[in-house]
């Protein structure tokens, strides 16, 4: 949820920006650049967010290789599914799938609208349509038409809107994705003009007759558009903009390095931790779908509170990221002398639980390897923060967790 809110605020900004400086000038070829180029760095720079970025390089490892494999233990018994509560989440989630495949449900209709028009062949206006030209039959022998929607083939405008279409697809909440569509082919026609008109004069003239027969579809470049038709003969004979104004695609670049900053200041534990609390507050918004009075929900709520959990719906996690919980282990276990003077090795295994405020309690030695390594590794986790608490049915809940360490000394053997 958190990475669309983010790519649909990049989207909306970019657009804001294309807007207010680059609509009007007659760079056709950079701003189709920039419309495609925005709709990509919008869906890929949040994704930074969720990939745990390296702090730097790590110094030789100096301690012996710790190895943490973290997995659920089975000794306890998992609550009762009755009375589910639905939480705002879930319905969330529900509203977002059903949408998507209501979009692509529609974008599949208009792809068989576009085949069906390509199979016809009773041809009353010219279109173009990936590699396939069609020419309208009263001006099939145009060579100006025809050429115009040669170049719409050679530069493949129409892989530029499949590509928002689908990116659309997966956003039909944001109205600013049909604002990209449009602006995208209007910079197609704008190309197409641009590199087939010889006669400007002569060639309004041919947009305007041709203008009243020609169906709207995103997905293929009609030769005339009503929809296009004044905004393009005025960009026809508009005097082209001077290179020196080139320099505003550049004001792009202190959005695009603030959004990359933004990236790397929220990778990190308290961002990370926000970003979970914001999904946690929405999963507690629950809608209860039990028959029964609130009396006993409540007091099925305060029962569910106390039981200890296997698995849940959002799993109790370090802040952070595990890989920081390991590296935290790694270099503040203490591996007793004894056990390096016996060279032990093998694992260790500790359960614990995590509480419903995400503190770490009960912790139970499973399997010790002797000479104090057991006890070491106890010490250590009692002194862990807290994590973010597991979350069941929307409300927070006790976790159990069982956790192997590995201690090998060949590590520090071969440094």
């Amino acid at each position: 949820m958190v990475y669309l809110i983010l790519v649909n605020v990049s989207l909306l900004l970019c657009y804001a920006l294309y807007s207010i400086f680059l609509k009007k000038l007659t760079f056709f070829q950079l701003n189709r650049i920039y419309l495609l180029g925005a709709v990509i760095v919008s869906l890929l720079v949040p994704i930074g967010l969720f990939v745990d970025m390296p702090r730097g390089l790590i110094a030789e490892e100096t301690l012996p290789n710790i190895d943490l494999n973290l997995f659920l233990g089975e000794e306890i018994l998992l609550a009762p599914q009755a009375d589910r509560a639905v939480s705002m989440q879930d319905i969330l989630q529900v509203v977002y799938w059903i949408g998507v495949g209501l979009a692509l449900l529609w974008l599949c209709f208009r792809c068989s609208r576009v085949l069906t028009l390509l199979r016809s062949g009773n041809n009353t206006f010219s279109f173009a349509f990936f590699r396939s030209v069609v020419l309208a039959d009263q001006v099939s022998d145009n060579r100006v038409i025809a050429a115009h929607e040669q170049i719409h083939v050679e530069q493949g405008h129409s892989y530029d809107l499949v590509f928002v279409e689908l990116v659309r697809v997966f956003n039909w909440f944001n109205p600013v994705l049909l604002r990209y569509l449009k602006e995208l082919k209007f910079q197609h026609e704008c190309i197409a003009d641009e590199e087939s008109s010889v006669d400007r004069v002569a060639y309004a003239e041919l947009l305007v007759a041709q203008a009243m027969q020609v169906e709207q579809n995103h997905f293929f470049h009609g030769f005339s558009q009503k929809s296009f038709l004044k905004n393009r003969i005025v960009m026809l004979f508009k005097d082209k903009t001077q290179n020196r104004y080139k320099f505003l695609y550049l004001s792009v670049a202190p959005v695009l390095g603030l959004t990359l900053l933004s990236t790397l200041l929220f990778n990190s534990s308290n961002a990370k931790s926000m970003v979970h609390d914001i999904e946690n507050k929405v999963a507690q918004t629950t809608m209860v779908t039990s028959s029964q009075d609130t009396t006993k929900t409540q007091r099925e709520a305060t029962d569910e509170k106390q039981k200890i959990f296997t698995a849940t719906e959002v799993n109790p996690e370090p802040i952070g990221g595990m890989a920081n919980f390991r590296k935290w282990i790694g270099e503040n276990y203490s591996y007793p002398q004894e056990a390096i003077d016996a060279e032990v090795k093998g694992q260790i295994i500790i359960s614990f639980i995590v509480e419903a405020d995400g503190a770490l309690t009960n912790f139970k030695l499973i399997k010790d390897l002797g000479y104090g390594t057991g006890e070491a590794a106890l010490d250590l986790l009692r002194k862990a923060e807290k994590w973010m608490p597991g979350v069941q049915n929307g409300r927070k809940v006790r976790v159990a967790y069982t956790l192997p360490i590995t201690l090998d000394l060949e590590g520090e053997k071969k440094g």
